[in-house]
């Protein structure tokens, strides 16, 4: 009895909470309505359905073909205030060719009078003028309507009645009636309108298609750090970490001083310089003598280290160089390719290879950062695992100072752009602050060799701490709340100069709070420690991924509007970059549910992780990505629309035009290219995903 009663209250209950939460949902769907502003009498006002009908009606009359109409007419006399003796005369009429008859044939002003025609073309516009003795035309409003222009029945016939005019001195006089009406010259053509329209489409499906072309390589790298069952595994130490972070700056220093070069003289083969060439040879054939070389005279003892370190220089100098060198045999090409339809493909080799200069030294300064860092992280691998657990603490704590005075910098130089991105750096310390506490804790509460709940949650609960409480400090200390208030970047207020370096004391704020923070958490957790850096690089990509996806194209396009002018060079720059963040989120999403088996058959073979990923991912994922490509150029098509709207180019900035100008009927020949093109599209990536999966 008391179950039955306990169940009743329970199913009592239950149906009270479903009510409260209907109530809920429809008092705010209820307030939602009144925000929004629906008003259902605006709709119905006359005027406003009159103007909305009369859009529709133009936009679902598209100016998509013209006419050439000669204007042909047929003329009787009439007969001025009907003489006495007056006698109609008999009414010429044609078989082939258009003629009126005016009932009556005389009256007198402002009286009615009908006119018919016969023998005019079906379905055309016609009128009717009164031609006074002085030849003036005078164009007659038909039938009381308020418009002078009519149509002729299907039999080319009319009957219209129209208003004798008043004009003085004119009794007894013969005036003239004329019916003039439209007929077709030659076939109906495509109007100046559809021309227009089908350039500016064909521009937006190769803005589309650049856009997301450009797109999927990013893309494809991206969406692998944005995978979490691909990144989750890889854990580095400490050292190893710190060491790279450390080395970077100089490896871009290296890069820049002396990779650049190298890239820079095959670069000047554009020119038609044959040094370029005589280099290309002889760093050819010096990589290939140099690794030769390597494999059979290098001890056994020190080969592998030292065949790794010099494999990464070589790989590094041959990269550059055959960087600079393509960018200098396009623009050789591109000065043979001036003639006929290749003019075309020589541009396009011009651009690219202007763009390889531009990128040059930024490409040799990664180069170089990450070659030095991974050569140092290969040599000092061995040495961090020989080191006392002493000497690991105050090794990672001096690793730590550098490493994190270089994070901080780095994050404190974006963060000086602009107000909003000051909270970079502070969000970066939160980052660095949040292994604080648990490395604290750590050092008087050993880790439970069993899992305990009680101790995960504690450690969480320090890390959000620490986080916390790095986040405040640096907020507070970089002035980051009145960077925010006032819109403006923290000030540049120099701290000192030295060896031609300024550092201002925003920079300087920020490498001393990079360096504590850095050697606290290093000297507590030491070099041996395991670093989950596949983490890190998971969510970073996934912040850079998702920041960039909810900005809108719109918002892209407007300032690369800015940046490179009206034109579809800056559509192209917005819908690549929004395509990059969604392209990487949807192949990451598809890499995160592929089948685990083939990875672990390849594994249990001592495959690496390179060759795990080719033969066993990536032919998992050929299909969806190239499925998704076909889904995100579709897209593009119908996003330039809007892009245009902005300056962005293609058909959206025509389509603004002509809304803006009232032309309804222009307007709706783009609109009607666009759905044919989008529906062309969808059906030819259902077909193309069809025969991929």
């Amino acid at each position: 009895m008391n179950k039955r009663t306990e169940n009743r209250s329970r199913s009592v209950l239950r149906r009270l909470l479903i009510l409260i939460a209907a109530l809920a949902v429809l008092l705010i769907f209820s307030y939602g309505w009144t925000v929004v502003g629906i008003d259902l009498d605006v709709p119905q006002e006359p005027l406003r359905q009159q103007n909305v009908g009369s859009a529709l009606r133009e936009l679902l009359s598209p100016n998509v073909f013209t006419q050439d109409y000669e204007i042909t007419g047929a003329t009787t006399p009439f007969q001025m205030d009907c003489p006495e003796d007056f006698a109609a005369p008999e009414p010429v009429t044609s078989p082939d060719q258009p003629y009126i008859i005016v009932t009556p044939a005389c009256g007198s002003s402002r009286e009615t009078v009908t006119v018919q025609g016969f023998n005019f073309y079906p379905n055309s516009l016609a009128r009717v003028n009164w031609i006074a003795t002085d030849g003036e035309r005078r164009t007659r409003e038909a039938n009381e309507s308020g418009e002078e222009n009519f149509y002729t029945r299907a039999d080319g016939s009319f009957e219209v009645q129209i208003q004798i005019p008043q004009i003085r001195g004119t009794s007894g006089q013969t005036h003239t009636v004329e019916a003039q009406g439209r007929f077709p010259d030659g076939l109906p053509r495509f109007s100046d309108t559809t021309g227009i329209v089908v350039e500016k489409m064909t521009e937006t499906i190769l803005l589309a298609l650049i856009a997301t072309t450009v797109s999927i390589l990013p893309s494809a790298i991206l969406s692998f750090f944005a995978a979490h069952n691909l990144m989750r595994p890889i854990q580095i130490p400490l050292g190893n970490l710190l060491i790279m972070v450390v080395l970077l700056p100089f490896g871009w220093l290296i890069g820049a001083a002396l990779l650049e070069p190298v890239g820079r003289f095959l670069y000047t083969i554009g020119d038609g310089s044959l040094t370029s060439i005589g280099g290309v040879i002889i760093i050819g054939l010096g990589s290939v003598v140099t690794t030769q070389r390597l494999r059979r005279d290098t001890p056994q003892t020190t080969s592998v280290n030292l065949r790794g370190v010099l494999s990464s220089v070589i790989v590094a100098l041959v990269a550059v160089a055959a960087f600079g060198l393509l960018g200098g045999l396009l623009l050789l090409v591109s000065n043979v390719l001036q003639t006929g339809i290749l003019v075309y493909i020589g541009n396009f080799f011009r651009s690219i290879g202007e763009l390889i200069g531009l990128l040059l030294p930024a490409v040799a300064g990664i180069v170089g950062a990450f070659t030095l860092a991974s050569v140092g992280g290969t040599l000092t691998r061995g040495m961090l695992k020989h080191i006392s657990l002493p000497m690991s603490h105050v090794l990672g704590a001096a690793l730590g100072v550098v490493a994190g005075a270089f994070t901080m910098w780095a994050a404190a130089e974006i963060g000086s752009v602009a107000a909003w991105l000051g909270l970079f750096p502070a969000v970066v310390a939160a980052g660095l602050a949040g292994a604080v506490l648990p490395q604290l804790y750590r050092q008087f509460v050993p880790q439970p060799q069993r899992p305990v709940r009680w101790d995960k949650i504690l450690v969480t609960a320090l890390s959000w701490g620490g986080a916390v409480i790095g986040f405040v400090v640096t907020f507070e200390l970089l002035h980051v709340r009145s960077a925010l208030v006032e819109g403006v970047p923290p000030p540049e207020i120099i701290a000192f100069q030295a060896l031609g370096i300024t550092v201002s004391e925003y920079i300087l704020r920020a490498l001393l709070i990079g360096a504590i923070l850095g050697g606290v958490t290093a000297g507590f957790a030491g070099t041996r420690k395991s670093f989950a850096f596949g983490s890190v690089l998971y969510n970073t990509t996934r912040t850079i991924l998702n920041t960039l996806r909810s900005i809108e194209p719109l918002i892209m396009g407007l300032v690369f509007v800015i940046w490179v002018g009206i034109g579809a060079f800056a559509g192209v720059l917005a819908l690549a970059l929004h395509s990059v963040a969604s392209l990487g989120k949807l192949y990451s999403e598809q890499i995160e549910g592929i089948d685990t088996g083939p990875i672990e058959a390849l594994q249990s073979t001592g495959a690496n992780r390179l060759q795990t990923i080719m033969y066993a991912v990536v032919p998992q994922i050929i299909p969806s990505y190239i499925a998704f490509t076909m889904y995100r150029w579709d897209i593009n098509v119908r996003m330039s629309t809007i892009i245009g709207f902005v300056g962005g180019g293609g058909i959206g900035f025509l389509l603004q035009q002509q809304i803006n100008l009232l032309r309804y009927r222009d307007a709706g020949v783009a609109v009607l290219a666009i759905a044919i093109v989008v529906s062309i599209l969808d059906f030819a990536s259902a077909y193309i995903r069809e025969r991929a999966i």
